[in-house]
């Protein structure tokens, strides 16, 4: 079994590898070379001092000197053109130049069937040097572009093309500090306010939890929500609005159920037609006794519930006016059951044979049972603000 299992191991692991060969020599000859020489490099360097990694090579040396060529073909091209976007692609070129040599540093000058496979290389440093500045340039113009034009959006739009700049040529200029600048000017801020119509008092701490909106976990790159005072530096604006909050009376009620059922109770000779049942070796036949059991279980069901209804509204803060409301009702009910029965205890139910012997679990304070109730308004509350997609 475990020498069918190796073998079939390696059946995969060769499969794999032909698949592997297959597609880099495919992209090669279709002429996508970068594919090619990244396949291939990759399938290389998993086994590179065994057979199926050194077949590799070849592949390797031809897919690189192709591409350095075709790249540095277009790179020519490119430099007469007036489009601005030549920059991004130029630096896309020259940096695939020079990391295509990275690659081939651990391979090159490796001898393969009597075949020295020495690979070109070129100092490109000078002219990375000179596309990165430039392009470094074009993208610094353009956020500047954006971000002068003003509003929110345009602002998301230079903060992006200043990350971009950041990894292209890091701190360039004044660079950060534009960052700084398109993030604040890009910045939704939104308000969330609570408001109570009812004539109970909220419990402190479901507003303190209603209003800790690091536990929704909504903030998002370009959106902060705040408490507080409102002012006119809020974009938006929700409140939620505590309509009613009804608590019911705590409640007990009982409840009777009769239970009988049908249970194994020993074995009993086996009788057919008046005649007791043998086996081959002259023994009766031996079959369950059933017996039927009764009893009366008493239940007393403790019941309490509390109910919140509330109402959101989303307003444009530099409009002044409502955008959007909706509705939110909660509810939440504390349920306790115990009892007692009389009978046979084998004939209860396992849920009913759980309450017996069990202590009536205290009610909860009006505080906590709205408390509890908000826990599921909170859910609503978060779903409502995150289908707004402020």
């Amino acid at each position: 079994m475990k020498i069918k299992l190796l073998a079939l191991t390696f059946f995969l692991l060769f499969l794999t590898s032909c698949n592997s060969y297959k597609s880099a020599n495919t992209a090669l000859i279709s002429g996508n070379f970068q594919q090619a020489f990244e396949q291939a490099t990759q399938a290389y360097f998993k086994n590179p001092s065994e057979k199926n990694g050194i077949k590799y090579v070849p592949l390797i040396f031809e897919a690189y000197h192709k591409g350095q060529q075709a790249d540095e073909i277009r790179l020519k091209e490119i430099e007469s053109l007036t489009n601005s976007s030549k920059y991004q692609e130029a630096y896309q070129i020259i940096t695939r130049l020079q990391n295509r040599q990275k690659t081939i540093s651990g391979i090159n000058g490796r001898m393969i069937n009597g075949k020295n496979y020495n690979f070109k290389t070129k100092d490109y440093s000078v002219a990375y040097k000179t596309i990165q500045e430039k392009y470094a340039q074009f993208l610094y113009d353009e956020g500047k572009s954006f971000l002068n034009q003003g509003g929110k959006l345009n602002a998301q739009t230079a903060y992006q093309k200043f990350e971009i700049l950041e990894t292209v040529y890091s701190n360039f200029k004044d660079t950060r500090s534009l960052m700084n600048t398109a993030r604040v000017n890009g910045m939704y801020k939104v308000l969330v306010q609570l408001i109570n119509n009812t004539e109970v008092v909220i419990p402190r701490m479901l507003e303190k939890d209603l209003l800790d909106f690091n536990s929704y976990g909504l903030d998002t790159r370009w959106t902060e929500f705040y408490t507080g005072k409102l002012n006119s530096s809020y974009d938006y604006v929700i409140q939620l609005s505590f309509e009613t909050i009804n608590i019911s009376p705590e409640r007990e009620k009982i409840e009777v159920h009769n239970f009988e059922k049908k249970i194994v109770d020993g074995k009993e000779e086996l009788v057919q037609n008046g005649v007791v049942v043998k086996d081959k070796d002259g023994k009766p036949v031996m079959v369950d006794r059933y017996i039927t059991v009764k009893s009366r279980f008493e239940e007393i069901q403790r019941i309490k519930e509390a109910a919140i209804t509330a109402r959101y509204y989303l307003i444009d803060n530099q409009k002044e006016q409502a955008i959007e409301s909706k509705n939110l009702v909660s509810q939440y009910i504390f349920r306790d059951s115990y009892g007692n029965y009389k009978g046979d205890r084998r004939s209860l139910d396992r849920d009913y044979l759980n309450m017996i012997g069990r202590r009536p679990i205290p009610f909860p304070s009006n505080e906590q049972m709205v408390f509890d109730c908000g826990q599921d308004l909170k859910r609503k509350f978060k779903n409502e603000i995150i289908r707004m997609k402020l």
